[in-house]
């Protein structure tokens, strides 16, 4: 298996998160727990908040590493 053909980085957001980010772009939160899955990856989460002050998912990556490079990649993404 050739090394470009490998999963290095997962990046997911629910379309109706999209919605939400559109309409409520005032402040997300981006936090990172270390490796702490099956798979030993880096799980990136990124939480908005609406005006009312609720909060709701944007979007969460599972990240090869907790590299400048990883986290550069998914808030280009984002």
């Amino acid at each position: 298996m050739k090394d470009e053909d490998v999963v290095r980085d997962i990046f997911w957001s629910h379309p109706d998160a999209v919605k939400l980010i559109n309409a409520c772009n005032l402040a997300f939160l981006i936090d990172s727990t270390y490796k702490t899955n099956r798979y030993r990856l880096s799980l990136l989460d990124i939480v908005g908040v609406t005006p009312t002050g609720m909060t709701f998912l944007v979007v969460f990556a599972y990240l090869e590493g907790e590299c400048i490079k990883n986290f550069v990649w998914a808030l280009e993404r984002f």
